[in-house]
């Protein structure tokens, strides 16, 4: 059996690997998270034991790397979480063995580690269930276009829903376009329409000037 162990303290470390050879298993210490990727990869793993968080990153990868390559590898994370954090992490890693704190004696873990690859048969139904939920991730729905197609009576009931507007005609009188001015909602307003046909008294230095509009003449303006 191949134990892979991967922990922030080289004295840790050690101490663990002393104590799993002496339960019969061939160890590989890791700190760099792409070796210990590679070699999961590469190599039969039976078991790993890594620290949450190596050198300021999280051992996830290399546990679901694992777990890819051989379905009934086995994981003891040690860490410092708590309550429904720790739930979260079972959910995360299938191949999730126990969590335990980061101060947990070599020789507690040494018996973990034997716990772990001894269960066989709890292995094999982990295996397969998780072979299960990949074969159910990797499924695409077959879809046909008769699912696409629509009852041509439900399209005139759903078009009958839109309504309809008039068109609206919209001019303006010349010589007289209105300013637009939006409000604090945006909604348009117009300011107001000045009437030409109006007569203007204009004062007697300013010289009347007839404009044509709505086919009448209407004095509006003058010339200075």
């Amino acid at each position: 059996m191949k134990a892979l162990i991967m922990r922030s303290d080289p004295a840790a470390a050690a101490a663990t690997a002393r104590v799993f050879v002496d339960k019969g298993f061939q160890i590989l210490c890791m700190d760099r998270h792409d070796v210990a990727c590679a070699l999961v990869k590469m190599d039969l793993i039976d078991l790993l034991v890594m620290d949450e968080e190596v050198e300021g990153k999280l051992t996830h990868s290399v546990a679901l790397s694992g777990e890819r390559h051989n379905p009934f590898i086995s994981t003891i994370l040690l860490t410092d979480r708590v309550g429904s954090d720790m739930d979260e992490l079972y959910e995360l890693i299938p191949c999730l063995h126990a969590l335990v704190g980061q101060q947990t004696p070599a020789t507690l873990l040494g018996q973990l580690a034997v716990a772990s690859v001894s269960n066989k048969d709890f292995l094999a139904v982990r295996a397969a269930r998780s072979a299960q939920l990949d074969v159910a991730e990797q499924a695409e729905p077959e879809l046909t276009w008769a699912e696409f197609d629509l009852d041509t009576q439900d399209v005139a009931i759903n078009d009958a829903d839109i309504p309809t507007f008039a068109d609206v005609a919209a001019f303006t009188p010349a010589l007289a376009d209105p300013a637009i001015v939006l409000d604090g909602d945006h909604l348009p307003r117009f300011s107001r329409f000045e009437q030409f046909d109006n007569s203007i008294t204009l004062p007697a230095h300013v010289a009347h000037v007839s404009i044509i509009g709505g086919g009448r003449p209407s004095t509006g303006a003058g010339i200075q």
